[in-house]
């Protein structure tokens, strides 16, 4: 028997209130414990997926679809609760992140509103140690610490949550080297935990190196999905092949 994705995406068109179409006909799978990515330049609709699958979209716009399920449960419904079984990691982590309230009430504002339970310190700080996130960080307000240590702090509520579906909307742009080798190898821990993650990211070089499967968008259509073995991706469009081509060149 097939197993059904976790996230099924079929024939879906996205079209804003000026007739401006942000997805055409868009067609994605997204399988159980994998690391999929979706990669595309900017204005290829693909960091709109990531607040779709919340069920959020522009304002005043028309979203029709074949299939548009999320752990099975139609995104558009009424009742539509697996939202509560997926964790976002924006591009920007300041939206997510009050600037002059310190760390620990947020974190522990989290872990309440999140009904996780009793969780202790030591649970808290033993992933700060993994992320590498100075203790004396708990204490501070946010607005004082910089987006490599902010988007760490949210992979640290990733960790505490345990969402089946993690998302990640270009976690790593504007992050110095070291803070992007601790994203990357969290990602990747966090997937052999089981978790299933969508990273959508622009560089090509960070997909081929994390995921299992790709998913290339441009201007708000699905060039082409394919598979990475063994950190190699062979893409069969024109449009990938300049995509590898500028990866190289740029690396």
């Amino acid at each position: 028997m097939t197993e059904v994705p976790l996230i099924q995406i079929q024939n879906a068109t996205l079209q804003t209130v000026n007739g401006h179409f942000i997805w055409k006909k868009i067609n994605l799978e997204i399988k159980k414990g994998t690391i999929h990515g979706i990669i595309g330049e900017s204005g290829s609709g693909k960091s709109t997926i990531a607040m779709a699958c919340f069920g959020i979209l522009p304002e005043g716009s028309k979203l029709d679809y074949d299939v548009f399920s999320i752990l099975g449960e139609d995104v558009l419904s009424n009742v539509f609760k697996a939202k509560e079984k997926l964790f976002l990691v924006p591009q920007n982590p300041n939206l997510a992140f009050h600037p002059y309230r310190t760390i620990e009430s947020q974190i522990l504002d989290f872990v309440r509103l999140s009904g996780l339970g009793k969780i202790s310190m030591d649970q808290i700080f033993s992933y700060f140690d993994k992320l590498s996130i100075s203790k004396g960080h708990w204490k501070q307000f946010a607005r004082n610490l910089s987006g490599g240590e902010k988007q760490r702090i949210l992979l640290t509520l990733a960790f505490l949550r345990h969402p089946e579906i993690l998302i990640l909307d270009e976690p790593t742009t504007g992050l110095d080297a070291f803070s992007e080798k601790i994203v990357l190898e969290t990602v990747l821990n966090l997937a052999k935990s089981g978790m299933t993650v969508v990273f959508i990211t622009h560089e090509l070089r960070i997909v081929a190196s994390l995921a299992s499967q790709v998913t290339i968008m441009k201007e708000g259509e699905v060039v082409e999905s394919l598979p990475i073995s063994n950190q190699q991706l062979e893409p069969n469009s024109e449009y990938g092949k300049q995509l590898m081509e500028a990866s190289i060149l740029f690396s």
